[in-house]
């Protein structure tokens, strides 16, 4: 009877106990209501370009989410729902994988009440979003890319500088070569032209050279092509980090400068619209080729408005020639950063890009020679390719031009790009679809594209170059002489030609999911 008596007393003392740290805890522990979550910020935003292929799409609130991966088939891109959609541990950012397909506007649409808060309050508004992709402007900029279409490079003929060598080419172009181009449907080349060497006392081009030239530009314009004609491999052309450091190298060179397209604008002052000039090549201090300095930006600026004012002042044509122009290394970034405009209102900006390096231009392992990368994209072997150099970075790179200039009406050109001719079926599957997707992309823009072509035919292969194993750049598409096509590019050339120069949306989807498969 006594020990029920203790029971009893401790139960009723517990109870009390219990009742007293329940009182405790909410008067001293509420929780505070948190309420339902606010949208921030969707990445990527409106006003950026939401193109083809694999996407993510980060959707940003204030708090801390949570998505119920069943409702995933309610969240569409297009009308269609998206991959996935989830949140990544304890986050404010709903991240969802999408397939996008080629269109000019994408929608993503997700309805109200599927993103919930920490204590279950729903974003109770439809996130509607759409991307658009803005038609090209219609004006002299736009008439005038159109006009270049696709382009083809006489390279390393008369930009050779040293001609202990000859002409590194080993060619001698004709009718026969630009008739070719012409016929497959090219509608410009660029003539690479080293000057500096061929100057006799005072600075003086000589005259035979000059008129050598000026021949092959009238073979290329009577086939009914358009010519840019440059400064190319120059002896100031890795020499501004020395005159943007001493005054009598800047003095040295501005008197050059000038004295040089003085001559080259006079000799073809007489020729219409359809000759462009080229300011410089690229421009770089040594061997820096990608990073530059504030004082050799300024001296490039500088050099590009001595050029523009020489051009001007011989008269002529040359009063409303457009000239193109361009920045450190003709390279994108440091183009579209650093480069002014030089006063002036038929200015062109020229670029170029072998983007990724390694697969364009230098795949070998030389020592070995064997390829160290063979594939590029989406599908791309992740051992044997360039990581975050793929589909969505060369969009970014053509965009940024097109949002830096043709959107500002400013023409912009692509004066050089290319991809070596590979040892293996394989590799050249991807090399075919780099160069289809990138003349897509760079019509889509509004910017034309010049192939480099070196004349090399074969397959790209080490060679020892004093003392050095290098890659031999196998950038043949067009024999130099005859116009044949070598290297394979009886399949190629029409393939870009056709990428840079129809203005539908032809089968773009195609070229993203014929993506070759790596081996």
């Amino acid at each position: 009877m006594k020990l029920n008596k203790i029971f009893n007393t401790l139960s009723i003392a517990a109870v009390a106990l219990f009742a007293t740290a329940c009182a405790d805890t909410d008067a001293q522990y509420e929780i505070p209501v948190v309420g339902a979550p606010n949208l921030l910020s969707i990445t990527p935003a409106e006003s950026g370009v939401l193109l083809y292929g694999d996407k993510t799409i980060k959707v940003k609130f204030d708090k801390r989410v949570n998505f119920v991966t069943a409702n995933l088939n309610k969240i569409t891109l297009n009308g269609v729902p998206v991959k996935k959609a989830l949140v990544l541990g304890a986050d404010s950012v709903l991240t969802i994988y999408a397939d996008v397909s080629f269109s000019k506007t994408q929608n993503l649409i997700i309805p109200a009440g599927l993103i919930k808060g920490p204590q279950g309050d729903a974003y109770d508004k439809d996130i509607n979003v759409t991307w658009t992709i803005k038609d090209l402007p219609s004006n002299k900029v736009t008439e005038m890319t159109k006009k270049l279409g696709w382009g083809w490079n006489l390279g390393n003929h008369f930009d050779t500088s040293n001609m202990d060598y000859g002409y590194w080419d080993k060619a001698t172009p004709t009718a026969a070569t630009f008739n070719a181009l012409a016929a497959a449907g090219a509608k410009s080349v660029r003539i690479p032209t080293t000057w500096t060497n061929h100057m006799g006392e005072n600075n003086v081009i000589d005259a035979d050279y000059l008129n050598e030239v000026a021949g092959v530009v009238d073979l290329a314009i009577a086939a009914g092509l358009n010519v840019i004609l440059n400064t190319h491999h120059d002896s100031f052309e890795a020499e501004l980090g020395n005159a943007a450091l001493i005054p009598a190298k800047a003095a040295e060179y501005t008197e050059l400068i000038t004295t040089l397209w003085t001559q080259v604008a006079t000799r073809f002052a007489a020729y219409g619209d359809n000759l462009i000039f080229e300011t410089f090549n690229e421009i770089h201090a040594g061997d820096d080729w990608s990073k530059g300095s504030e004082p050799q930006f300024a001296m490039l600026n500088t050099w590009n408005q001595l050029a523009v004012d020489a051009i001007r002042k011989t008269g002529g044509n040359n009063a409303t020639r457009w000239i193109g122009i361009s920045g450190y290394a003709a390279n994108i970034d440091l183009t579209i950063e650093h480069l002014k405009i030089p006063t002036d209102d038929h200015i062109m900006v020229g670029v170029h890009c072998y983007d990724p390096h390694a697969f364009c231009i230098s795949p070998l392992d030389l020592k070995a020679d064997t390829l160290k990368i063979n594939s590029w994209g989406h599908n791309a072997h992740p051992n044997y390719s360039v990581a975050n150099n793929n589909e969505d970075y060369i969009i970014n790179q053509i965009y940024k031009l097109r949002t830096a200039y043709i959107d500002k009406g400013i023409p912009c050109y692509l004066g050089e790009y290319g991809c070596v001719n590979f040892p293996t079926e394989s590799a050249n599957a991807f090399r075919k679809y780099y160069l289809e997707y990138f003349c897509k992309c760079a019509n889509l823009a509004g910017i034309p594209m010049f192939i480099w072509d070196n004349n090399v035919q074969g397959v790209v292969h080490p060679e020892l170059v004093d003392g050095e194993l290098r890659n031999v750049e196998a950038l043949g598409y067009v024999d130099h002489a005859t116009g044949a096509f070598i290297n394979n590019s009886q399949d190629l050339i029409p393939m870009m030609i056709k990428a840079c120069t129809d203005d539908s949306y032809y089968n773009f989807d195609t070229i993203w999911t014929h993506s070759p498969e790596a081996e």
